[in-house]
């Protein structure tokens, strides 16, 4: 039988015996979990399977960190104290244990209890609705919500290849998680007048963007704080379009988030489009909205 779809990318980080027991099952997964002294267990969108495999013991999470971390935890202090590691593929690895910290700034984690591996999926012309519905005749501005693993990212990065195939589009990959970036060429398609800023803090992206790609579109997932909201006013008030995504259940309660809201009155988003269980629940424009 062929494996369970899981990228050989995710299949290294494990040890060779989990790895030999998810080859016999036919799932497709979007995050593998291991927790210790409990078995793996699969999600995929909003359910999880708690498989039959042995007990995941510390040796087995030590494992997975020191593949993700390449055998250097402190070459990689930042990225292990903010909880979450980018590996090859695009792959985003997420951990819990015990923390050390200082002036509520985490220094160290250690006893990792949890890893998540999350599964990146390109998912060509999923986004095709919204972007026929939205950008097909102009580059316009729209905000994606959905809770979380409800499938943003997925249609995010194929709105980006979209875009970039017919506007200069910059794309803020802070995770490395949309275009899946090693050495400065990107795994994942996103569009040949794609310019793609790997890692950089976002408030630099955006306006490092701003200055010296003259976009067209600016692509940002996750976005929320009062940080992005100056960012992307700047981008806005400098005549660029952005697609953007939120955790949000839904359309309604976007105006419950205090910067989201802010934005939204300030007319920043052309539309709004709704995402559940891996689909396009609907799509808002907003000048239909308050008409």
């Amino acid at each position: 039988m062929e494996n369970c779809m899981i990228p050989t990318a995710a299949m290294k980080l494990l040890p060779s015996d989990i790895t030999e027991f998810l080859e016999t099952i036919n799932v497709f997964p979007d995050e593998i979990r291991l927790r210790i002294g409990r078995p793996v267990t699969l999600t995929s969108g909003s359910k999880s399977v708690i498989t039959n495999s042995r007990p995941i013991t510390n040796c087995d999470l030590e494992t997975v960190v020191s593949r993700v971390f390449r055998n250097s935890l402190h070459s990689f202090s930042e990225q292990l104290c903010s909880g979450y590691m980018t590996c090859e593929g695009g792959l985003r690895v997420g951990f819990s244990g015990t923390a050390s910290s200082q002036g509520g700034k985490v220094e160290n984690i250690r006893n990792f209890s949890s890893v998540n591996i999350r599964i990146p999926r390109e998912i060509k012309g999923c986004a095709v609705p919204i972007f026929e519905n939205c950008l097909k005749t102009s580059p316009s501005s729209l905000l994606m919500c959905g809770a979380p693993s409800s499938g943003k990212t997925t249609f995010l990065r194929d709105l980006t290849r979209l875009c970039g195939s017919l506007y200069r589009t910059s794309l803020i990959d802070e995770r490395g998680e949309i275009a899946a970036s090693s050495l400065g060429v990107p795994y994942n398609d996103t569009g040949m007048l794609t310019d793609i800023f790997d890692s950089y803090p976002r408030k630099a992206a955006i306006e490092t963007a701003v200055r010296v790609m003259s976009p067209q579109i600016i692509v940002c997932d996750e976005i929320g704080s009062a940080d992005d909201l100056l960012s992307l006013e700047y981008a806005v008030n400098s005549g660029v379009k952005l697609i953007c995504t939120c955790h949000c259940t839904d359309i309604e309660s976007l105006y419950r988030k205090p910067n989201i809201s802010k934005l939204l009155k300030a007319g920043v988003f052309e539309h709004l489009v709704s995402i559940a269980e891996h689909r396009i629940v609907k799509i808002v424009p907003l000048a239909d909205r308050y008409d």
